[in-house]
């Protein structure tokens, strides 16, 4: 009988833990995708974001200047309920001879599995040896 007691509590906490998790594990996963790339003529370079929404994701363009030529792009997004930061670090790779003239930069990140909702987003440009910028927007994803 006591066994039988013991198998029964061990069957209700196991029970517990997986209701208590499910919505984490069925949760969909925030993915992001990001690409960037040098542009050619970074005179038409406009600093800044826009964003949009299609199909309910999220796509964040951005363009920055860099002091020289010789940056690589990288990304980390963090969500914290309603609010999504962005930060884009543009860090000197030290390249020889690309440090002769200014540089331009685009980029593109997507956000997947976005729950319909209304976010803050704040995208850092963060930029080693140049003037780094914080822009701030609205998102609705419907």
């Amino acid at each position: 009988m006591l066994n039988r007691s013991r198998v029964a509590l061990a069957a209700m906490f196991a029970a517990l833990l997986v209701v208590s998790g499910c919505s984490s594990l069925t949760e969909p996963q925030l993915l992001t995708d990001f690409e960037w790339g040098e542009v050619e003529d970074p005179s038409t370079v406009q600093a800044g974001i826009q964003t949009a929404v299609v199909l309910g994701e999220l796509y964040i363009l951005g363009q920055m200047q860099t002091p020289t030529r010789c940056y690589s792009l990288t990304k980390d997004f963090q969500r914290s309920g309603s609010r999504l930061t962005l930060r884009i670090s543009a860090k000197n790779n030290d390249t020889p001879n690309c440090n002769v003239s200014q540089g331009g930069y685009r980029y593109t990140l997507v956000v997947h599995n976005l729950k319909f909702d209304t976010y803050d987003l704040q995208v850092h440009h963060d930029i080693a040896g140049g003037q780094s910028a914080l822009y701030a927007d609205t998102v609705i994803v419907r």
